[in-house]
């Protein structure tokens, strides 16, 4: 089972009634469980840490973010030399590069929120064009969930520097292949024997289905009724919470 977090486990602060309960139930039939996030504001540590203090059993290995494979291609393309336009926690995560404010071989972008002023995006933008640098965005969410709210997530970001610079960014999170890719190598399965449970149509729906995974979509989190268009990949089953799926797989 392929958990989101954000909107599915937990909105905020605040634990999704029901979902300790259906964690614990989901272990109980020995499925194997991993959270998947798009989050590029914390570390995998803190993700861990804020689970735990939910009560919800997880270990750090169990949790997979886009900068665990940012991470991987950098070692793969023998790049060292990183710009990061992200939470600077991340670097944690981070193995064998240096983060550098000049000349670097790729611009590694997350979520900063109101920082996403003219100064940061054109400092960005220079380093693009006179360093050559490849861009790496770790997700590129449209919308997310801020102060109960629908909020600009990293994507509309990614998308002014793509149409400055003429380049394409190189995504990692979800709904990237490569993102799916990784987990099911890492929980050695195939893809029709996992299943994918999230709030976001596009990253945790079209997604999963995209990569021949069976979806489930919450009706939590970033979930709107717009989502039951005919404009959008609809998953194979809708559920109100994360409460209702151990019934569901039942």
């Amino acid at each position: 089972v392929l958990l989101d977090l954000e909107g599915v486990l937990y909105v905020g602060d605040k634990l999704v009634d029901g979902a300790v309960e259906c964690v614990s139930r989901l272990k109980s039939h020995n499925l194997r469980i991993r959270y998947l996030t798009n989050t590029t504001t914390t570390s995998r540590k803190l993700i861990a840490e804020k689970l735990k203090a939910f009560k919800l059993p997880v270990v750090e290995s169990d949790i997979f973010s886009p900068v665990i494979a940012a991470n991987n291609f950098l070692k793969q393309e023998n790049i060292s030399r990183v710009y990061l336009l992200a939470n600077q926690a991340l670097q944690n995560d981070f193995e064998n590069v240096v983060f550098v404010e000049e000349n670097p071989q790729a611009i590694v972008l997350g979520d900063i929120y109101k920082d996403f002023n003219w100064d940061n995006l054109n400092k960005v933008f220079q380093l693009i064009t006179e360093s050559n640098a490849i861009i790496i965005a770790l997700h590129k969410n449209r919308y997310c969930r801020r102060d109960e709210r629908i909020s600009l997530d990293l994507g509309p970001f990614v998308e002014a520097l793509e149409y400055a610079s003429n380049k394409k960014a190189i995504i990692m999170g979800k709904p990237e292949k490569n993102f799916f890719d990784l987990v099911l190598k890492d929980i050695n399965l195939t893809e029709n024997q996992v299943a994918m449970i999230g709030d976001d149509i596009i990253s945790d729906i079209a997604g999963a289905k995209n990569n021949n995974i069976t979806a489930i979509q919450v009706k939590t989190g970033k979930y709107q009724k717009k989502d039951e268009s005919d404009s959008f990949i609809q998953p194979d089953l809708r559920i109100n919470s994360i409460a209702d799926l151990p019934y569901h797989l039942d």
